[in-house]
């Protein structure tokens, strides 16, 4: 599903790339592509997994021909555990398909985080959404609870963990600059 790509959006995301010297951002939810496009212009590397073959469709078209964006389509519960060992250094993961699953569903969250910090690698989580996740009023039925997300985010590398906006924010213990830049105040 598509997100707004607002100036803090964009902000966020150039600071992932410059504070924590991320270059590689992996995308989850593609939709059209819009988080991607912009993100294109921030990371050397932006590979967006879309589940939806028409969104695939329009967000591949959209992508196709910029240089370091790989558009790719099927299920993060298959694909994130074969592109992990893939990676050379860490990354920025901005996991999203669950809100195309507003209306309930079986929402791959928990097996998206679970792949990333199943690998010894600082990696840096990024969850949109996260202030409908973190409530239990108005959290969807069969989506994961607060208590659940957190203990897997957790896992592998030990991360600290803020809600900043709408996102939830896992930052890697050892990435002291990230995030002074990113919770300063």
């Amino acid at each position: 599903m598509d997100q707004s790509v607002t100036p803090e959006l964009t902000a966020l995301l150039t600071t992932l790339r410059d504070a924590g010297g991320i270059r590689v951002l992996v995308e989850t939810g593609a939709g059209r592509g819009d988080l991607s496009l912009a993100a294109g212009d921030i990371f050397d590397t932006v590979i967006t997994f879309e589940s939806d073959k028409t969104l695939y469709d329009a967000a591949h078209e959209r992508l196709s021909g910029r240089k370091g964006l790989l558009p790719l389509t099927g299920d993060t519960r298959e694909l994130l555990p074969e592109l992990m060992p893939r990676l050379a250094a860490p990354a920025a993961f901005w996991l999203g398909s669950h809100l195309a699953m507003r209306q309930g569903g079986d929402t791959p969250l928990l097996a998206e985080i679970t792949a990333i910090t199943a690998v010894p690698m600082d990696h840096v989580i990024c969850i949109a959404g996260a202030d409908i996740l973190m409530s239990d009023r108005h959290r969807p039925a069969g989506w994961p609870t607060p208590a659940e997300i957190l203990s897997l985010l957790g896992q592998g590398a030990a991360r600290k963990v803020e809600l900043r906006d709408t996102t939830l924010i896992a930052v890697p213990g050892t990435n002291t600059k990230l995030w002074g830049a990113l919770f300063s105040e």
